[in-house]
């Protein structure tokens, strides 16, 4: 955990496929929602046993596991209705080639519904485009006031 963001491992993989998630995204649930909304959880992409052990080894992983509470899971706040970015705007963004990292950046460009991410102080080869309502993206402070390392920028002046 890092700030409010939560760094998750799928059963069955290693650190390979670890992703990034902020504690209220709906891309996280309960243990047990699929199966109360008549689903069934699949097993991990990168779960490396046959197909047919996945029920068994679920029910090994999950026996005397310590299970997050539902009341550690909040919903996820409604995207804005409108892009309001303007080129020249500064925010902190996830570094997508390091995703741990939230680094200062600049909003280079404003395409309808995307804005350009272009970090402070490194070349392009960081910079993304992604949707205005993404949840890389954060206003100026926010890793302060979510106690989030926030990254210092590059020395390479644009």
């Amino acid at each position: 955990m890092m700030g409010i963001r939560l760094r998750l491992r799928l059963d069955g993989s290693d650190n390979t496929n670890d992703f990034w998630r902020l504690i209220d995204s709906s891309e996280i649930q309960p243990i047990g929602t699929c199966e109360r909304n008549g689903d069934m959880l699949q097993p991990p992409l990168g779960f490396r046993m046959n197909a047919s052990s996945w029920p068994m080894f679920l029910l090994r992983t999950l026996s005397g596991a310590e299970m997050a509470p539902a009341s550690a899971f909040k919903k996820e706040p409604p995207s804005p209705t409108k892009n309001y970015f303007q080129p020249g705007m500064k925010l902190e963004a996830v570094d997508r080639k390091n995703p741990y990292l939230i680094c200062p950046a600049t909003v280079g460009e404003v395409r309808g519904q995307e804005i350009f991410v272009m970090f402070d102080g490194w070349r392009g080869a960081f910079d993304y485009w992604c949707p205005f309502d993404s949840r890389d993206i954060f206003p100026v402070g926010w890793c302060t006031l979510t106690k989030h390392t926030l990254q210092p920028p590059g020395n390479f002046c644009k």
